[in-house]
C-alpha cells in the first residue's frame, strides 16, 4: 500500500521565504495545485523532489546555472543551514530533509521515492540523445547539450537552405533581366552575358556628365520660354494699365473744365477737417482769426466733401493706377535683366559652333523640342548602362553565393541527418513492455484522429537505442517526424506515466506545469485520461498554471470529490508560497448566497455562468439545435430554446428515486432575466429587483447543479456504460435518456 504524503513544510526552501504549510487530503488521490507563473508551483513540487529523492539540483539541474546548483535551493538572504523541508506521510511519519555545505541532502527517515516530470523533460523522452552508459531510463536523461546542438544544425540548414533558395531566384532573376535589357538594346551578335560583361566595364562618369549638360540646358531653356511668357504677361498688364489711367485722365479734365481752381480744394478741405478735429477749443478760423463756431465749421466742410466725392474717388484711382503702373515697369525691367542673365548661362553652356542656334531668345526657344529630345535620350541611355551594370554585378554575387550556399547546405544536412539518426534512438528495452499502456493513455487523448499505435522497441546492436513507430494516416511512420509538438507531449507524458507504473507501481507521480502547446480539447482528453489513470497510482499531484483546468473541475460538468483543488496566492518576498483551498463553483455560489453582505452582482453573474455551463452540456449530450457562431459561445435563451421541445423526457435517478428536470429548466427560464439585468447589464430594471429575486435564482441553479450532481463521487453524469443512460463516475446517479427519441 502506497504511504502517501500528507503534509509538507517548507522553510527558506526556495520561494519559501517564510514557513509554509500545505494539508494533503489523504482520501484523494489526486492533487491539483494551480498558480499563475511566479507563485510557487515549482517550489511546492521541488521541496518534494528534494526530500524524498534527496535531489539537490531539483529543478535547477537542466538550467545554466552554476556547477554548484546546490547553492541557489535555499530562499533568497538565508543560508544553506536554514532550510528545511518537513515531510508527514500518511504512515504518521515525519521526516526533515536539510542541505549541508557541500550539497548532500540529509533525510531523517524514510520517505516514498516519487517521480517527476518536468516540462523540460517531454520531449527529452520522445527525441533526446541517449546515453552511452543507459541508466536504467528511471532518471529519463537525454543530453541537452546534443539536443541543442541538432537545433543548432536544423536552423543553420534552415537559414542556409532559405539563402541557398534566395541566391538562386536572385540570380536567374538577374539573368532574365538582363536577357530582358539585351533584347531591347543589346547587340544580336553577342551571347546576353557576355555583351552585359562588357557594359559593365563602361564608366559611367563622362556619360552621366554629358547627361547631366543636356539636362541642364533643357531646363534653362524650358526656365527661359516661362520667363519669356511672363514677361509679355506683365507688359499686356502694364498696357492695360495705362490706358485705365488715360481714362481717368479724361474723366478728371471733363469735371475740373472752367473749375481749374478746384482740383486740388478736396485734399485742402480734408486737411482743413482733419486739423479742427485735432483742435477740440478751436474759436477762431486759423487763416483769419475771425471768431467760428467749431463744429457748424466742421459740419460745413464735411458736406462740401461729400459734394466733391466724386471728384476726390477719381484722384484716388489716378494715384493708384500710377502707382500701380510704376510697380509693373518695375517687375518688367527685372524680367527682362533676369531673361537677359539667363540668356548668357544658356549661351555659355554650347560651344562656339553652336552659337547660332541660341544667338537670341528667339533661336533659344526653337531648340527646345530638340534639347528635350536630346536630354530623355541621354537620360535613358544613362539609365539603361546604370541598371545593366548594377544587374550584371547582382547576378555575379548571387551566383557565386549561391555556390557557396549550396556546398554549406549540404554539409549542414549531412551532419544533421546523422545526428537525427542517433536523436531517434533514446529510450531502455523495458519501454518495450509499455506499448499497450502507452497506446491506451495515448488513444484516450487523440482518438480517431488516425495516428497513435506507438511501438517501442530497441536496435539489437545499441544498448541505448529505442526505435519509435507510430500511425499517420494508416502509416507506419516515426512520430518525431510527423507528429505536431502537441501530439510529442502527449507522448512524452503517456511514455513517463507508463514508465512510472512500470517501475513503482501505486508510487506518487509529480507533474509540474508539463504542458504548454496542447490545445483546449486535447487538454481535456488530457485531463479525463489522467483521472483513468489516477487509480493505477497511490497519489498523484498535479500543478499547472493553465485556469481551465482549475476551472473544469470547479465546474459540476468535471466536478468530482476525488480531486483536491489548491490554490497558489502571489508571491512577495515578505510572505513567501501562500495557499489557499480552491472552492467548487457550485459550493462558491452556496457560500455567496450564505454571506451576510450580500452581493447581488456576484451571485447573479456566477450562477448564470454555471448555468450556460450545464445547458451547453446537455445541448452538446443530445445535439441540439443552437444557432451557428463561429466561437459556440450561445447565450441562456439560445440554450434554453433548443432543449425546450425535450425537457419532459429529462430526468434523473438518484438515491433511488427518480426527479424529473421540466419543472426545473421552466423555472429557471423564467427567471434568467434577474441575471441579465442585475449580473451582466446595467438597467434600472435590475435596480428595482430585490436580494430576494437574485437569491431565488441563484438558489434555482444550485439545485439544478446539485440534481445533476452525484452526491457520492460529485461527477456529471457523463458515462455511457449500459447503452440505455448517462451515469457518473461512480454510477450512483443515472440520466435518462441516453439520446433523444
Amino acid at each position: 500500500m502506497v504511504n502517501k504524503i500528507k503534509q509538507l513544510k517548507l522553510i527558506k526552501f526556495r520561494g519559501a521565504t517564510d514557513e509554509t504549510i500545505i494539508d494533503f487530503d489523504c482520501q484523494k488521490n489526486m492533487v491539483v495545485i494551480f498558480g499563475e507563473n511566479g507563485t510557487g508551483k515549482t517550489t511546492i513540487l521541488d521541496a518534494i523532489d528534494f526530500a524524498c529523492n534527496q535531489s539537490s539540483g531539483v529543478s535547477l539541474k537542466n538550467k545554466s546555472v552554476t556547477k554548484n546548483k546546490y547553492k541557489y535551493v535555499n530562499s533568497i538572504s538565508s543560508k544553506l543551514n536554514d532550510l528545511k523541508v518537513v515531510v508527514a506521510t500518511e504512515d504518521g511519519n515525519n521526516c526533515s530533509a536539510t542541505l549541508s555545505s557541500g550539497g548532500v541532502v540529509t533525510v531523517s527517515g524514510t520517505l516514498p521515492r516519487v517521480e517527476i516530470l518536468r516540462r523540460d523533460s517531454i520531449l527529452k523522452i520522445v527525441t533526446g540523445q541517449p546515453k552511452e552508459r543507459f541508466d536504467e531510463i528511471r532518471n529519463m536523461v537525454s543530453y541537452p547539450k546534443t539536443k541543442n546542438l541538432e537545433d543548432t544544425l536544423r536552423l543553420a540548414y534552415k537559414n542556409n537552405k532559405q539563402n541557398y533558395e534566395d541566391s538562386i531566384k536572385a540570380y536567374q532573376q538577374a539573368e532574365m533581366d538582363i536577357r530582358n535589357d539585351w533584347t531591347i538594346t543589346g547587340d544580336e551578335n553577342k551571347d546576353p552575358l557576355v555583351w552585359a560583361n562588357e557594359r559593365s566595364l563602361v564608366v559611367k562618369n563622362v556619360l552621366e556628365k554629358e547627361k547631366s549638360c543636356w539636362e541642364n540646358k533643357c531646363k534653362k531653356s524650358q526656365d527661359l520660354k516661362a520667363k519669356i511668357e511672363i514677361l509679355d504677361g506683365l507688359k499686356s498688364a502694364a498696357t492695360e494699365t495705362q490706358e485705365c489711367l488715360d481714362a481717368n485722365k479724361r474723366k478728371l479734365q471733363a469735371i475740373l473744365k472752367n473749375e481749374s481752381g478746384k482740383q486740388g480744394l478736396v485734399s485742402l478741405l480734408e486737411k482743413a477737417k482733419d486739423y479742427i478735429e485735432a483742435q477740440t477749443a478751436l474759436s477762431e478760423c486759423p487763416v483769419c482769426s475771425s471768431g467760428i463756431d467749431r463744429n457748424k465749421l466742421l459740419k460745413k466742410i464735411g458736406e462740401r466733401i461729400n459734394q466733391m466725392k466724386d471728384l476726390k474717388k477719381i484722384q484716388n484711382d489716378i494715384n493708384t493706377l500710377k502707382r500701380k503702373k510704376d510697380n509693373q515697369m518695375s517687375q518688367i525691367e527685372s524680367s527682362e535683366t533676369s531673361i537677359s542673365t539667363l540668356l548668357c548661362e544658356i549661351q555659355s553652356l554650347f560651344n562656339q559652333t553652336e552659337q547660332d542656334k541660341v544667338k537670341d531668345v528667339k533661336t533659344v526657344i526653337e531648340q527646345i523640342p530638340f534639347l528635350e529630345q536630346t536630354s530623355h535620350e541621354k537620360q535613358k541611355e544613362f539609365i539603361q548602362l546604370d541598371l545593366v551594370q548594377r544587374t550584371y554585378k547582382t547576378y555575379c554575387e548571387k551566383k557565386e553565393e549561391s555556390e557557396r550556399s549550396e556546398k554549406k547546405t549540404s554539409k549542414i544536412k549531412q551532419l544533421l541527418d546523422e545526428l537525427e539518426d542517433v536523436r531517434k534512438k533514446n529510450v531502455d528495452v523495458v519501454l518495450n513492455t509499455i506499448s499497450d499502456s502507452v497506446e491506451r493513455m495515448y488513444s484516450k487523448v487523440h482518438p480517431n484522429e488516425g495516428i497513435g499505435a506507438v511501438k517501442f522497441y530497441l536496435d539489437p546492436k545499441k544498448a541505448e537505442s529505442l526505435e519509435l513507430d507510430g500511425e499517420f494516416q494508416g502509416n507506419s511512420v516515426p512520430p518525431q517526424a510527423y507528429y505536431s509538438e502537441s501530439h510529442l507531449d502527449v507522448l512524452g507524458v503517456c511514455i513517463f506515466l507508463s514508465l512510472a507504473q512500470n517501475k513503482c507501481n501505486d508510487g506518487i507521480l509529480l507533474m509540474d506545469d508539463v504542458f504548454t502547446s496542447v490545445d483546449q480539447q486535447h487538454m481535456s482528453r488530457f485531463i479525463n485520461m489522467l483521472e483513468d489513470e489516477v487509480k493505477r497510482f497511490g497519489q498523484i499531484i498535479v500543478s499547472t498554471h493553465y485556469r481551465p483546468w482549475r476551472d473544469q473541475y470547479r465546474m459540476p460538468i468535471q466536478q468530482t470529490h476525488d480531486i483536491q483543488l489548491i490554490e497558489l496566492l502571489p508571491w512577495t518576498s515578505e510572505t513567501g508560497v501562500r495557499h489557499t483551498r480552491t472552492k467548487f463553483y457550485v459550493e462558491e455560489i452556496q457560500d455567496s448566497l450564505n454571506e451576510t453582505v450580500f452581493d447581488r452582482q456576484k451571485v447573479s453573474s456566477k450562477a448564470g455562468i454555471l448555468l450556460e455551463h450545464i445547458l451547453d452540456e446537455i445541448a452538446l449530450k443530445y445535439s441540439l439545435n443552437v444557432p451557428r457562431k463561429s466561437l459556440n459561445k450561445y447565450t441562456l435563451s439560445e440554450l434554453f430554446n433548443a432543449n425546450m421541445h425535450m425537457r419532459d423526457k429529462l430526468k434523473v435517478i438518484k438515491n433511488s428515486s427518480s426527479y424529473d428536470l421540466k419543472k426545473n429548466m421552466d423555472d429557471l427560464q423564467n427567471s434568467t432575466f434577474v441575471r441579465n439585468e442585475v449580473g451582466c447589464h446595467y438597467s434600472k430594471t435590475g435596480s428595482l429587483l430585490s436580494d430576494n429575486d437574485v437569491r431565488d435564482f441563484g438558489t434555482k441553479v444550485i439545485d439544478l447543479a446539485n440534481l445533476i450532481l452525484c452526491d457520492n463521487c460529485g461527477s456529471f453524469p457523463n458515462k455511457n456504460k449500459s447503452g440505455s443512460h448517462w451515469e457518473c463516475h461512480c454510477g450512483e446517479l443515472k440520466l435518462y435518456p441516453l439520446k433523444l427519441p
